[in-house]
């Protein structure tokens, strides 16, 4: 059975070395791995993905105020037929087929400028009308009341609007995931050591079973201690084997959040330089906890309220610009056409003396959505009043365990000291002084622990004040 074993262990072995060579492994360090996190994150690729959707449709709608030229033959029939128009009763009547180039321009200010090239089709054998040159007409137009954005120009203010929500909700989403990372790694450090402890308390049950079995050898132990050293080393293999599944499962998980390519590997290191910044920048932090302030300037900081903010203001914008609609639409307008070199300058009153009652629904609409807005600003700011105060109350516990775990770790040490000189006086055996060495390693990782619970907690009340490294 034992050279079964060692042969397994050996083809384990050898398997690994083979799979380790053709894998070439980039280790990187926590700074790129979270640099990386809040870049490739699923959500956070979601969000920029919004983004990239509202910013091409900004694009489209600058394109409106691109030069735009259509060519158009009306119409192209063979054997000589013309096509009539509707109403057309006379074929005599009829234009006659003609080819036309239309160049539109759109500015921004409403200003619309049109022209047409245009050319008949008897004139195309007419070197007379030929040498004339094809028709041409051009003519301007500009609203002058009511005094309102053209409608592209309503799309892309509405549009920039929610650019800006979505990126306000891109760094904060990245800032939250930072901490989230971070958290996670801080677990992943204690559950490292915790894997270890469990690993050593493994071994020393196995030792401790070889002992027992020497013991029965010789006489000086009997079945009874054989079962109790089993029962032992099953317990500290269930530990150990349940310990790393946990520490696996949490690093598999924490890549995976962090979408990291397969082929990279981090090592768990306490004395990162990058760590040890952000500790450092943490602890400069001074804010009193029982100021009011701090929820004003949560409220100033949020990037949901500020948000709302914006849809509040787009939509007060929608209501001005529909009520608008209502009033008598007064347009400029000037053409000159070539044909017989004339031109005229004009304006066109028109007025909706009744629509059937759609524009007073449509206000309605529009101030049934401000009012809902208000109350989600009202919602939002109670709801982000709980959360600072959850994360308030929940620092002042944090600190009260931290003072109960440094509490029990020099009680652990006391009892290490306490333990040394029982083994040094023959009062304990070695197998005894171990296992409470083994205890007094669980205390500080509860203390490593209890820190990293004061840490992260105070950065996440950092981040809702809107303090940023």
């Amino acid at each position: 059975k034992n050279n079964s074993f060692f042969i397994l262990i050996l083809i384990i072995a050898i398997s690994f070395i083979f799979v380790g060579a053709n894998i070439q492994t980039k280790e990187i360090s926590l700074e790129e791995a979270l640099n990386w996190g809040i870049e490739n994150n699923s959500s956070i690729k979601e969000i920029k993905d919004s983004i990239e959707t509202i910013e091409r449709s900004l694009d489209l709608i600058d394109t409106e105020y691109g030069f735009k030229s259509k060519i158009s033959a009306n119409p192209i029939i063979a054997g000589g037929s013309e096509k009539q128009t509707e109403g057309d009763t006379n074929s005599g009547s009829s234009n006659g087929p003609e080819i036309s180039l239309k160049t539109t321009k759109l500015f921004s200010n409403g200003i619309i400028l049109q022209s047409e090239i245009s050319l008949k089709e008897e004139d195309l054998f007419d070197l007379e009308n030929l040498s004339e040159g094809p028709n041409s007409t051009f003519s301007a137009t500009k609203s002058l009341y009511p005094i309102l954005p053209i409608e592209s120009e309503q799309e892309k203010y509405l549009a920039s609007n929610n650019l800006l929500k979505a990126r306000e909700n891109l760094t904060w989403q990245q800032e939250y995931k930072k901490i989230e990372f971070l958290e996670s790694y801080l677990n992943l450090l204690c559950l490292q050591e915790r894997l270890s402890l469990a690993k050593t308390n493994f071994q020393y049950a196995q030792e401790d079973l070889n002992k027992i079995l020497k013991k029965i050898e010789i006489g000086e132990a009997g079945e009874r201690q054989e079962i109790e050293a089993k029962i032992a080393l099953k317990k500290a293999e269930i530990n150990f084997l349940q310990a790393q599944n946990t520490f696996l499962q949490q690093k598999n998980g924490w890549y995976l959040n962090l979408n990291l390519p397969e082929e990279t590997e981090l090592s768990l290191l306490e004395d990162s330089p990058f760590l040890e910044e952000i500790i450092k920048w943490a602890d400069s932090l001074e804010f009193n906890l029982k100021e009011e302030g701090l929820i004003e300037l949560a409220v100033d900081n949020y990037y949901r309220i500020r948000n709302i903010l914006l849809d509040q203001e787009s939509s007060q914008k929608e209501a001005e610009w529909n009520l608008a609609k209502n009033k008598p639409q007064v347009d400029l307008f000037g053409a000159y056409s070539s044909q017989d070199n004339s031109w005229g300058i004009g304006i066109e009153l028109s007025y909706d003396i009744f629509d059937g009652g759609k524009q007073k629904i449509e206000d309605e609409g529009y101030q049934a959505k401000l009012e809902n807005l208000k109350d989600d600003y009202l919602q939002i700011v109670s709801e982000l009043k709980l959360e600072l105060s959850g994360l308030i109350n929940q620092q002042e516990i944090n600190n009260l365990n931290l003072e109960e775990k440094l509490m029990s770790w020099e009680k652990a040490k006391l009892e290490e000291e306490s333990y040394q000189i029982q083994l040094q006086q023959g009062l304990i055996s070695d197998s005894e002084f171990q296992y409470k060495i083994l205890d007094w390693q669980e205390s500080e990782i509860d203390l490593k622990s209890a820190k990293d619970e004061i840490l992260i907690n105070k950065l996440r009340i950092a981040h809702f004040l809107g303090f940023k490294k």
